[in-house]
């Protein structure tokens, strides 16, 4: 486990759990799918100091309830669709198959974008509920820049397998890039030159995992996450802000990356930034209207 999880972060995702059986956003809000996924995603990375609690959630009949009471699910989107089931997967309960169906096919006819197509492509992966769509009909277009910031290279190299050359770039242009989006203070911006939060440092990190890469400066990002830790235990996006479920998992995922980084990988013969990211940079930012109309996007 990583340095600086203690349990006073176990103690905070807790206060979150309501009688309703879910977590959430505040210990006084009701409980939400997405915050009751994030408090078990944070559970489940930062054992063994969780385990206890966990032991006591999985099968519990409040979060079993909480799950299986659900009303609002035709107005989902499919992140919110995936949250839930993988909620279903923990509490061991089997989502309704014949609103999922029917969901997923109205989800696909409306017409994707990139976020939702990286949330289908997840639930397929990941629980073999959704009909295949090809990202290439979504991702690539024809255009070999189509992606603006980090969240949306991440999304897109997760679609691709990990596969630069499916996005007409190389691996050294897209870590290098990555890397710039490092930030003096340790964490990363949504684009190089930007402000750092907690949760572009964590996808920054997931696409540089993608590649096989590391930031130049893992302690420093590192120490940028554990300055975001509050008193209470939680996480806030940035250093001096006020701690939330979400934040704390970017967190928490954020560092088990850079110790699953600095295990298997000699950080000393990654890929280092030049001149040559300014280009590169340029090309991405300078049109914002990048991706095409998202309303626009049908299946064929």
């Amino acid at each position: 486990m990583f340095p600086n999880i203690n349990h006073d972060v176990v103690t905070f995702v807790m206060s979150r759990w309501q009688e309703s059986g879910g977590f959430g956003f505040a210990p006084t809000l009701p409980a939400s799918v997405e915050d009751t996924y994030h408090a078990l995603r944070i559970l489940e990375t930062i054992r063994p100091v969780s385990e206890r609690e966990l032991r006591e959630l999985k099968g519990n009949p409040h979060l079993r309830g909480f799950v299986k009471r659900k009303e609002d699910r035709e107005t989902w989107s499919l992140k919110t669709a995936y949250q839930y089931l993988a909620l279903c997967a923990f509490c061991g309960v089997s989502p309704d198959q014949g609103w999922l169906k029917r969901f997923m096919g109205k989800k696909v006819k409306e017409g994707i974008s990139l976020r939702e197509l990286y949330y289908h492509a997840r639930i397929w992966r990941e629980f073999s509920e959704a009909p295949f769509i090809d990202p290439g009909k979504f991702v690539d277009g024809g255009r070999p820049d189509n992606w603006r910031t980090a969240e949306e290279l991440y999304m897109c190299l997760y679609l691709r397998g990990g596969s630069p050359e499916a996005l007409h770039a190389t691996k050294k242009d897209l870590t290098k890039w990555l890397q710039a989006c490092q930030t003096p203070d340790g964490g990363f911006g949504g684009l190089p030159g930007t402000t750092s939060f907690i949760e572009n440092t964590h996808c920054c990190l997931r696409a540089l995992a993608l590649l096989g890469n590391a930031p130049i400066s893992p302690h420093m990002a590192r120490d940028f996450i554990l300055r975001c830790k509050t008193r209470g235990g939680g996480f806030a996006r940035k250093n001096g802000a006020a701690p939330f479920l979400h934040a704390t998992w970017h967190a928490v995922a954020g560092l088990d990356l850079l110790s699953d980084m600095e295990k298997h990988k000699d950080i000393s013969n990654f890929i280092t930034p030049s001149s040559s990211i300014v280009n590169l940079t340029k090309a991405v930012t300078e049109d914002l209207d990048i991706l095409q109309n998202e309303k626009s996007l049908k299946n064929s």
